[in-house]
C-alpha cells in the first residue's frame, strides 16, 4: 500500500503510476533500489532527483524540449486570453435588472434563456475538443478567438434580445476551446513535478477574469450601457487573435510510447529506457553496424547527450496554423469518445467533483444582483460588481497557495512513497475544499436569510472561490495524469457540467424567492460536502480503478473507439 492507495495485483505498470523521484548515489549515479536510473532524463537544481515524467524525445521541436521561458511565455498570453474569455461569459450580469426592464421580460427569463448559452459551450465542448485531437490545439484557439470577435462586435450593435442572444450563442461555441484545451496544453508542454503552478496560473485567471470582470462592467454599465461590455471586449479579442498567431506555437507532438512513462500497461517504461543503455552499448561493441544502429536508436530515446535527432523548426515554420493531423483516429469516433469515457470511475467523479462544484459558482455569480439589489441591502449596478472583489481575491489567494502546494505534496509524498508517484496524490488537495467550501456554501446562505451585514456574505462568496480553486487543481491534475492520452476526451466529458449549469441556472432564480437563500444554499453545501467525501474510496481504490479500466475490454474500446 502506497501511502493508503491499494496496490493492485494485476498488472506490474498501472497507467497513472510513475517513477517521480531517485537517489544520487556516491558515484553520482541515479538510482532507484538496484536500478540505475541515470538513462532517464532528470530535472535540475532542487529538482535534480525528479526523474522527468513523462520523459521528453530527442526532438527539439518536442514541446517538452522547449526553454521553460518559451512554455512560461506561452501559457502567460493563453491565460491572459482565458481571463477576457472567463468575464465575457458573466460581464453583463450586474446589469440584468436595468436589461430586463429595457428588453421588457421578467429577471428569470433574461437569466434564463442567457443561460442557453451555458448549454452552448457543453455542447459545442465536443466538436472543439474532436478538433483539436484530431487537427491540433493551435488552430482551435485561434478559430475560438474569432468567434469571441464576430459575436462581440454584433453583441455592441444588437438592440434586441433577440439578436442579443444570437450572437451570445456565437461567442460561447468560441468560448468552448478554453473549457477543455488550456489544461490540455499544460499536459502537452509541462512535466508531471511543473503542473500545479501552472494549472493554477489558469484557474486563477479565469476567476479573475470572471470576479474581476464582472467588477469592471459594473462601472461600465452604469456609465456607459451594457452594450460596451462587448465593444470593449471585441478589441481585447482583436488584439489576441494577433498575439496568439505570433506566439502560440501547436503543442500537440507525438512521440515515442517507450517515452511515455506514465502510461501503458506491462513492463515497466522507465525500467525499459533505463536497461537500454547498457543492451545498447555491449550490442554495438560486440555486433556489427547493424546491431550498432539499432544501439544507437535505443540510446537516443534512453540518454540524449545533447544532440538533436532532426533539425529544429525555424519561428515561420512554427506560424503555420495547420501542421498536419496529429492523431490518425476519425474525427467521428473522437467526437463519441467523451460521452463513452464517463463509464471510466476516474472520469465520472471527476465530472461530479468539479463538475457540479464549479456549476455552483457560476449559479452564484448570476443571482447577484438578484440578492443584493433588493432589501436591505439596495445595491446599484456598480455595486453589485463590486461583491465580486471578494471572488477575486479569493481566487488569487488561492491560486498563489494552491499551485505551489499542489506540487509540493506531489513531490513529498512521491520521495515518501520510495520514488513512485500515484496519480491519486493529487486528490489530498480536495480535504481544504472539504472544510472551506462546505463553510463557504453554508454561511454565504445563513448569512444572506438572516440580513447580516453585506460584509458577511460577501466574504463566504470569496471563501467559495478560494475553496473550489483546490478542488479545480486536484481533479484536473488528477484526470491528466489517469488519462494524459486522452485528456482533451476526458476535459470535454466532465465540461458536460454545463448542461447541470444551465438547468440549476434557469430555475434558481425562483428557487431562491421561494424557498430562501439559507434553504438553497445550505442543500448545495450538503451535496459539495458529499462530494468531497467521495474522494477518501476514490483516493484508496483509485490505483486498482486505473488499473481495471487498462484492463477491461470494454474500457480498451472506448479508448481506441
Amino acid at each position: 500500500m502506497g501511502l493508503g492507495v491499494l496496490e493492485d495485483k494485476h498488472l506490474s505498470h498501472v497507467p497513472g503510476t510513475a517513477l517521480l523521484t531517485d537517489v544520487i548515489g556516491s558515484d553520482n549515479h541515479h538510482r532507484h533500489g538496484g536500478l540505475d536510473t541515470s538513462a532517464l532524463r532528470h530535472g535540475k537544481g532542487k529538482d535534480s532527483d525528479i526523474v522527468l515524467v513523462p520523459q521528453p524525445s530527442m526532438s527539439p521541436n518536442d514541446p517538452l524540449n522547449w526553454p521553460l521561458w518559451k512554455k512560461d511565455l506561452m501559457l502567460f498570453f493563453i491565460c491572459i486570453d482565458t481571463a477576457v474569455v472567463g468575464a465575457w461569459g458573466p460581464m453583463i450580469s450586474p446589469g440584468f435588472v436595468e436589461m430586463a426592464n429595457q428588453f421588457g421580460v421578467s429577471y428569470n427569463k433574461l437569466n434564463g434563456d442567457l443561460g442557453y448559452g451555458i448549454l452552448v459551450i457543453g455542447i459545442s465542448c465536443f466538436f472543439t475538443n474532436s478538433m483539436a485531437v484530431v487537427w491540433g490545439r493551435r488552430p482551435v484557439f485561434l478559430l475560438g478567438n474569432i468567434l469571441l470577435f464576430i459575436s462581440s462586435i454584433g453583441g455592441f450593435y444588437a438592440h434586441s434580445f433577440g439578436n442579443l442572444l444570437g450572437f451570445r450563442l456565437l461567442g460561447c461555441v468560441g468560448m468552448s476551446p478554453f473549457e477543455v484545451l488550456v489544461t490540455t496544453t499544460i499536459a502537452d508542454i509541462y512535466f508531471v513535478h511543473q503542473r500545479g503552478v501552472r494549472l493554477a496560473a489558469w484557474g486563477l485567471c479565469l476567476s479573475v477574469g470572471v470576479g474581476g470582470g464582472t467588477i469592471i462592467s459594473g462601472y461600465i454599465i452604469e456609465d456607459l450601457g451594457w452594450n460596451w461590455t462587448y465593444g470593449i471586449c471585441a478589441i481585447m479579442f482583436g488584439v489576441w487573435i494577433v498575439v496568439l498567431f505570433l506566439f502560440c506555437p501547436e503543442t500537440a507532438y507525438r512521440r515515442d510510447d517507450i517515452l511515455n512513462t506514465d502510461l501503458g500497461t506491462g513492463l515497466d517504461k522507465a525500467e525499459q529506457i533505463a536497461n537500454a543503455v547498457p543492451k545498447a552499448k555491449t550490442e554495438s561493441e560486440s555486433a556489427g553496424a547493424e546491431n550498432a544502429e539499432v544501439g544507437i536508436e535505443i540510446i537516443e530515446h534512453a540518454a540524449p547527450d545533447g544532440t538533436w535527432s532532426e533539425k529544429k523548426h525555424t519561428y515561420w515554420q512554427e506560424l503555420r496554423i495547420f501542421h498536419g493531423r496529429v492523431s490518425d483516429d476519425p474525427f467521428w469516433k473522437v467526437l463519441t469518445r467523451p460521452l463513452l469515457m464517463l463509464i471510466f470511475p476516474q472520469v465520472l467523479f471527476s465530472f461530479f467533483a468539479y463538475g457540479l462544484t464549479t456549476s455552483w459558482l457560476v449559479v452564484v455569480g448570476s443571482v447577484l444582483a438578484q440578492l443584493f439589489t433588493a432589501p436591505p441591502y439596495n445595491f446599484s449596478v456598480s455595486g453589485v460588481g463590486l461583491v465580486s472583489i471578494a471572488s477575486l481575491v479569493g481566487a488569487i489567494v488561492g491560486a498563489f497557495i494552491s499551485g505551489p502546494v499542489a506540487d509540493w505534496v506531489v513531490k513529498t509524498m512521491s520521495r515518501r512513497n520510495g520514488g513512485i508517484y500515484e496519480a491519486e496524490f493529487r486528490l489530498v488537495l480536495i480535504v481544504i475544499s472539504f472544510v472551506l467550501g462546505g463553510m463557504s456554501f453554508f454561511g454565504f446562505g445563513w448569512s444572506l436569510e438572516v440580513q447580516d451585514p453585506w460584509i458577511v456574505p460577501v466574504i463566504f462568496y470569496g471563501l467559495q472561490y478560494f475553496s473550489v480553486g483546490f478542488m479545480t487543481i486536484a481533479v484536473y491534475g488528477y484526470l491528466t495524469d489517469c488519462h494524459r492520452d486522452k485528456a482533451p476526451e476526458a476535459f470535454a466529458a466532465i465540461n458536460l457540467r454545463n448542461i447541470y449549469s444551465f438547468g440549476m441556472n434557469y430555475f434558481i432564480s425562483d428557487w431562491i424567492s421561494s424557498q430562501g437563500p439559507k434553504d438553497v444554499f445550505c442543500i448545495i453545501g450538503g451535496l459539495h460536502v458529499f462530494i468531497c467525501l467521495c474522494a477518501i474510496p476514490m483516493y484508496i481504490f483509485g490505483k486498482r480503478c486505473r488499473s481495471w479500466t487498462s484492463r477491461v475490454e470494454v474500457f480498451q474500446k472506448v479508448m481506441q473507439a
